[in-house]
């Protein structure tokens, strides 16, 4: 370099991640992107895991926590500000690429404001809105902002093409996050580990990873596995905890409902870090709407999905939606696979029905495996995280 001439800038990405599953995926990719650009400055919003890769974060995106449209509309003022100073830290700090990841209805109003004050900066969008589930007027904004939509599911790719959007299907991150139903530790191991009877039926429930939805769903989920027991004493719940703080509040609210006795003989308490042993040694699954029923559908695991929302939020999803299913599982299979208790369903007296209908008729609960390891190849065989690297390193 000649005398008196400036350092050349350091190459910089600047991450917008919303959620802590999305932090587990983006971090995933972060060593083989050091690899193959040292010197690249990663920046933005993510989780402990993003930062334990070197990543600066500006904010820990557990303080985006949301529960739907009512709970977004009363942080307005939150996100609002949040996206200020997002575009002030962008101009400040000059990024070669942008990356969004999920968490559409924010990152679909930030990349509006990137595109309107930076034309020609690369911004790259990973785990697309689901603009094919409700609201697919979105896809203008992201035909108008993105360079390119980087998407989970092979369905989206032509969604997308057809509306003219610059699109590449990734690969699920799950494929690389779960192992093969195959290579998993024995039943056995996990029983022990928590005094469970592996002679004996489980029923793995995840009622959500976060304090306000296991108050919401403890209560009738108890009261289901009352009236079960009362009918088959030999049924054992194993509860999946996502954090310490939620082990304590799933034991209050079995206290509160007198099932003390219960614990560790029909009921059991699992950590979230055995998650995915409990899914592979379960018999049958209740799970709240999410990421967990496609975690439970790459093990072949027959379930019912829950979920309930505020009423208001309800209606404007029916009026919105575009798809008759709000599972992932039965999205992908294009049919009602496994049972979907919504809103008025989402009741005991539901849990019980159809919980009774699978566990007495085996021949069904393999059909409903059967179906679901099916939709496992669907989400791919590549690498996403390779795949990521890929498109990060062609813009910058």
């Amino acid at each position: 370099m000649e005398s008196g001439a400036s350092p050349e800038k350091r190459k910089s990405l600047f991450v917008m991640v919303g959620d802590p599953s999305a932090d587990r995926n983006v971090a995933r990719m972060i060593p083989e992107l050091k690899k193959a650009s040292p010197d690249l400055d990663i920046w933005g919003c993510g989780g402990s895991m993003m930062a334990s890769q070197g990543v600066e974060i500006l904010h820990n995106c557990e303080e985006f926590t949301t529960l739907g449209i009512v709970e977004i509309i009363k942080r307005g003022k939150f996100f609002i500000a949040l996206g200020k100073e997002l575009i002030e830290k962008i101009t400040e700090r000059n990024p070669d690429a942008v990356l969004l990841v999920d968490m559409g209805t924010f990152n679909l109003k930030l990349s509006m404001a990137i595109r309107k004050k930076f034309p020609k900066l690369p911004i790259l969008y990973f785990t697309s809105p689901q603009v094919w589930a409700s609201r697919p007027w979105r896809i203008k904004t992201i035909s108008q902002t993105i360079t390119k939509m980087l998407v989970i599911f092979p369905f989206e790719v032509a969604i997308y093409r057809k509306n003219s959007v610059p699109v590449r299907f990734m690969g699920h991150p799950l494929l690389k996050n779960i192992p093969a139903p195959e290579n998993m530790p024995p039943k056995e191991d996990f029983c022990a580990k928590y005094k469970i009877n592996p002679e004996k039926p489980i029923i793995a429930v995840f009622a959500g990873s976060r304090r306000r939805e296991v108050s919401k769903f403890a209560p009738l989920i108890l009261s289901a596995i009352k009236t079960l027991l009362d009918e088959h004493s030999e049924l054992q719940f194993a509860f999946s905890t996502a954090n310490d703080t939620l082990l304590e509040n799933t034991k209050a609210e079995i206290h509160a409902n007198n099932m003390d006795a219960l614990l560790d003989k029909n009921l059991f308490l699992a950590s979230h870090e055995d998650n995915l042993n409990l899914i592979s040694a379960s018999d049958f699954v209740w799970a709240k709407s999410g990421t967990t029923t496609l975690e439970v559908t790459l093990f072949g695991k027959p379930m019912l999905i829950f979920y309930k929302v505020a009423w208001f939020e309800y209606a404007v999803y029916y009026l919105l939606k575009n798809i008759n299913f709000i599972g992932m599982p039965n999205i992908l299979a294009g049919e009602r696979v496994v049972p979907e208790l919504l809103q008025l369903d989402c009741r005991a007296e539901q849990l019980v029905k159809y919980t009774n209908d699978l566990m007495n008729v085996p021949g069904m609960r393999a059909d409903v495996s059967r179906k679901l390891l099916q939709l496992r190849d669907q989400l791919g065989q590549g690498d996403y995280a390779a795949n990521l690297v890929e498109e990060i390193l062609a813009v910058i």
